[in-house]
This record gives structure tokens, sequence and C-alpha cells, in this order.
């Protein structure tokens, strides 16, 4: 293996750890919100504050434009850049950050006091939780220079030491709610604000210490904002779409179904979140070192990870879908106790817009290597984003509270169709017939291998751990082997298999 495919493996088996570890603490979390602030509470905390989150893309936007630039000047050797970079963002952000809290105290206050239907003695709390998540906004939008400059320098040790401190006291915060004689909600809301202080603090100390090249300068040619703000205008309208949709159908069931659904409608998100940081732990370690082979025109060596990316994507999400699709409700039972039974179908369903969702990663990765953002931008996220008005409409008609996803789904697949052929004009090494045949054909005989196994072995079994263990232990196993011969092509099993002879041998001579 090359240098740079061991870093990005190190970097990847680092950040998966990582997000094990994170998502088991997020998923214990939820556990104690629910019965510290109970499903009503649980489910406005989620409304009032998605008012304020649905203004996230703003932040997913920046992110991933700033770390664009920053490795794409990296690949060329242009590091006198990095400064001019950092200052525009920092100015970038200060202007859209006084710009928020405007729309936000003006507009978003008062359609959380007039639209969302928030109980009368639940109204002051609501507006505890608007204000003090919009301090959580405003910190999140001041860290973004600080993070993408960790994930251009690929020190993701930094960015994983960083992530669990935050999981932690974000957990510190909730054990607090059930002791504290402060009202629960408005607890929350302080509790997160702090933690988004800190953390800014953390990423910018770390960044000031080790990389003295990101530093700030007053002057800034006019070329470097136009670079970012057009870069940033046609991601911004992607990351709307996906931010949007989320916190958009929060909103229509809290308005059509009420607080109930949306709990149940936010557990899901949590799931969805668990496989998201699960499909971003891979994805984040191969990005980088893509933009900077595209940037060196190396596009051998891209191809290869683009497909590699992929694979690990897939299977990887594959090999938690599946069992977790099964033994749901067992997992809920112990999880969360009592949940409706909203929350198991929204689950489900999200689970497979997940695996859909997540191979637009590396798609999206080499258009915006790219730097050609509109035609992709305006036709993919224009079909994302009709979900909303599609939703309204059928929920307006009488249809049940699960059509949203459904409807995301259809959305999600017809979208990554228009996204291969947006690639294929922009990045003319693509070729349809290797990503079907390689990627997709062999994802799906993986996956139906795998599902046929662990249906029998849930089947031959009675519910309870020995089961759920048993399933999950099958899928681990059968995927692995599935995966071996029918995910991975010739070449790529003897690269595999050179890979783990080095390893052996190097262990047996320690």
């Amino acid at each position: 293996m090359t240098p740079k495919s061991k870093r990005i493996a190190s970097n990847s088996l680092m950040l998966f750890v990582r997000m094990m570890v994170i998502t088991a603490i997020n998923l214990y979390a939820v556990r104690l919100l629910l019965r510290d602030l109970g499903q009503e509470d649980y489910g406005t905390f989620n409304a009032v504050a998605g008012v304020v989150l649905a203004s996230s893309f703003i932040t997913t936007t920046l992110a991933v434009s700033i770390q664009r630039f920053y490795s794409y000047t990296l690949g060329k050797g242009e590091n006198n850049q990095l400064s001019t970079i950092f200052s525009a963002s920092i100015n970038i952000i200060l202007v859209l950050s006084i710009a928020l809290l405007f729309i936000f105290e003006t507009i978003g206050l008062w359609f959380v006091n007039n639209e969302l239907s928030i109980p009368p003695e639940r109204l002051v709390a609501a507006n505890w939780v608007f204000h003090f998540s919009l301090i959580t906004l405003w910190f999140g939008l001041l860290q973004l220079p600080f993070t993408a400059a960790i994930f251009a320098q690929e020190e993701m040790g930094a960015f994983a030491l960083i992530s669990l401190t935050e999981c932690m006291l974000r957990l510190g915060v909730i054990f607090f709610i059930g002791i504290t004689a402060m009202d629960g909600l408005i607890f929350y809301s302080i509790g997160l604000s702090a933690v988004a202080v800190i953390i800014f603090l953390l990423y910018a100390f770390i960044v000031h210490r080790r990389y003295p090249e990101y530093k700030y300068c007053r002057k800034i040619p006019k070329e470097t904002y136009r670079s970012l703000l057009a870069f940033s205008g046609w991601s911004m309208y992607s990351s709307l779409a996906a931010v949007g949709l989320t916190q958009g159908i929060t909103i229509l069931l809290y308005m059509f179904f009420g607080p109930i659904a949306t709990a149940a409608y936010a557990i899901a998100q949590q799931v969805f979140h668990a496989f998201t940081a699960l499909s971003n732990s891979i994805a984040v370690a191969f990005r980088p070192a893509m933009v900077k082979s595209f940037a060196e025109k190396d596009y051998i060596s891209l191809n290869k990870m683009f497909s590699a990316n992929n694979k690990f994507i897939l299977y990887l999400l594959l090999m938690v879908a599946i069992p977790l699709i099964l033994e749901l409700r067992t997992i809920f039972d112990w999880w969360l106790g009592n949940v409706s039974e909203e929350a198991i179908i929204y689950t489900r369903l999200t689970i497979i817009y997940m695996l859909c969702f997540s191979m637009h990663n590396p798609v999206t990765t080499i258009v915006h290597s790219t730097g050609q953002l509109k035609y992709y931008s305006l036709f993919v996220d224009s079909i994302v984003i009709l979900c909303l008005p599609a939703t309204w409409l059928a929920f307006h008609l009488g249809a049940s509270s699960e059509i949203s996803i459904i409807l995301m789904i259809a959305m999600c697949i017809i979208s990554h169709l228009v996204r291969l052929v947006i690639l294929r004009r922009q990045y003319p090494s693509f070729s349809y017939a290797p990503y079907l045949s390689e990627i997709i054909l062999r994802g799906l005989f993986v996956a139906v291998c795998t599902f046929f196994v662990v249906y029998l072995v849930h089947q031959a079994l009675h519910p309870g751990i020995v089961r759920l263990v048993t399933v999950f232990a099958s899928s681990c196993i059968t995927m692995l082997l599935t995966v071996y011969f029918l995910g991975l092509s010739a070449k790529e099993q003897q690269t595999l298999c050179h890979f783990l002879m080095q390893r052996m041998n190097k262990y047996s001579e320690n």
C-alpha cells in the first residue's frame, strides 16, 4: 500500500472508532432525554430548535467549502495562500452570523410563537430554547475555519479527541437535567450553548498552536471572496435542500400530527445521525486526499479512491443496517423502553433512506473538486427539495405520516441518477459501466445474500438478547465473506490479502 493509502486507512479506522463511541453515547443520551423531558417536551425541543437548525445548511456549506479550498491549495503547494482563505472565511462568517441573528430574532421568533401550536404552559420555555439555540448556532459557525483546517491537514486525531469531549460534555448536561431545579428544556438549551462555546475555544486553541500558517490578515484580495462565495453559493443550495428537508419534515409533522409524532421522527433522526456519522467516518478520511489528487491531476489514484470510498461506505452501512432493521423492536425495548409504533416504522424507512443517501458522498467530493457546482446543485437539489411541498400536499390530503420518508427515498434515488449524469459530464474519467457493475450490482448481491442468511437466523431464534447478539454476529460474518467473494474484484482481493499478510508478518516479528 502507498503512504497515502495507509494514511487514509489509519484515519478511517480512527474516525470509525470515534464514531462508534459517540454513537453509543448519543443513543444512551436520547434514552435519558426521553426519561427526563418526556416525549412531549422532547418533541417540542426538536420542533423549536429545528427552526434554528434549519439554517445549519449554512454550517455544512461553509465547512465543505472552506475545507475544499484548503485542500486544493495544499495540493497545489500554495501554502502561503492559506492565511488569505482563513481570513476571508472568518469575515464571511461574521457577516452571515449577524444577518442570521436579525432574521431569527424577528421572523423566526414570530414563527415559533404563532405557527408551531406550542402548548401555552410551555411557550416561555420554548422561547428560551429558541434564543439559546441561536447562541449554539453562532459558535458552531465561528469554529468552521478551524475545523476545516484540521480536516485539510488530515489531523483526525485532534478532531476525534475534541468530538469525544463535546459528546461527553453534552452527556454531562443531560445528566444534570433530572437533578436541577431549573426547567428541563431551559437547562438543556443553556447547557448546549455552553458546550458550543467550549468546543469553539478548543478548536481555535489547537489550530493557533499547531498551524501558524492559518492566521488572520487584513489585506484580502477580492478574488478570494468571489471564489469562496461563488463556491459556497451553490453548495449552500445543496445543504439547504438536505437540512431544510429534514427540519422541514420535523415542522410539518408537528403541525399536522403533534408532538408525539415529532418525537417519533426525532428518534428516527437519531438513528439517521448515527448512520451519517458512520458514513462520514469513511468519507471524511478520503475527502482531503481525493481533492488533493484532483488538484495534482492524479486521476488514476482518484478513481481508485472513488471506488474504495463507495464500497467502504456501502458495505459498512449494510453490515449494521440489515440486523438493525430486523431487530429494531428488541433494540428499542432495551434502549428506550415503550416507544410508539410510528418510531419503529419511521426508523426502518429512515435506514433505507440513509443507505441510498450515503452513496452521494464520493460523487459530491469529486464534483466539489472540480469547483463546477452550478448545474449539479441546481438539478440535483431541486429534486430533493421537492419532497417538502410533496409531503405537505400528501399530509393535506390525509396521507399517513410515514409517507414523508417514502417520498424522501423516492426523491433520493432519482436525484442520485442525476448526480451520476452530471459527474460524467464534469469528470470524463468517470464511467457508468464500472460504477454499475463494480459498485451497484456487487453491492446488491452482497445485500441480498447477507439479508437472506441473517433473516434465516432471525426467524430460527426466539426474541431476546441471544437472538440480538446472534443476528448481529451472523451479519458481520456473512458480510465479510460475501464482500470478499462477491463485493471485491480479483485485484482488490489480492491487494487485501497482501495488506493482511504484511500486518500479520509485522505482528509476528514484534
